[in-house]
């Protein structure tokens, strides 16, 4: 009888612990993101395939807002331009205009269409462990996010956000000036 007394004790606990784990709000579980794909920034012709997407992309969300297509734009180009800011935007305007946009070249029209980028740099681990860029599954751990507004008296009409990889050595074109940091070298004769 002692082994029936053991397991109606072990029992009892465990229906105790059950009623009351059922009192405490479930954690969520760490779920991974559904397989998606994302494009890598390699060259410049990449920037200029960026520059066609954006332009469709504002033409569209203009005219959805009821803008007519002769509507006068300006591209801003950011304060503290990288390499990246200032290339884009003369693509950008390019592709504006080839698609038959009024672009301006000078500030205080109706729309302004203005961008920002940032870089991200995805820490050195994972559940599979540490990686490098080469170990990375996109060969990158750096991603740049570009994000499109477009604005009318100070109010936003459309905005667009686009995520890319970004091969790490080329970080230093999407990078502003005042991020760069100058190195000191020694140089040694023998």
């Amino acid at each position: 009888m002692a082994i029936y007394q053991k397991l109606g004790l072990a029992a009892a606990v465990a229906g105790l612990a059950a009623a009351l784990t059922g009192c405490a709000a479930p954690v969520p579980l760490a779920k991974n993101f559904e397989t998606t794909s994302q494009y890598k920034v390699r060259a410049a012709g990449h920037w200029d395939a960026m520059s066609y997407d954006v332009a469709a992309q504002t033409r569209a969300s203009l005219a959805r807002a009821g803008f007519a297509d002769n509507t006068p734009l300006y591209v801003a180009l950011p304060p503290n331009p990288s390499a990246f800011d200032a290339g884009f935007r003369d693509l950008l305007i390019t592709r504006l205009t080839d698609a038959g946009a009024h672009v301006q070249s000078t500030p205080g029209q109706r729309l302004e269409v203005t961008y920002h980028t940032q870089v991200v740099k995805t820490p050195g681990h994972a559940n599979v462990g540490a990686y490098s860029e080469e170990g990375h599954p996109s060969g990158s751990n750096t991603e740049v996010i570009l994000t499109v507004s477009i604005t009318h008296d100070g109010q936003y009409v459309s905005r667009a956000t686009d995520v890319y990889y970004l091969a790490n050595a080329d970080v230093p074109l999407f990078a502003k000036p005042s991020q760069m940091r100058p190195v000191n070298m020694k140089v040694v004769s023998q």
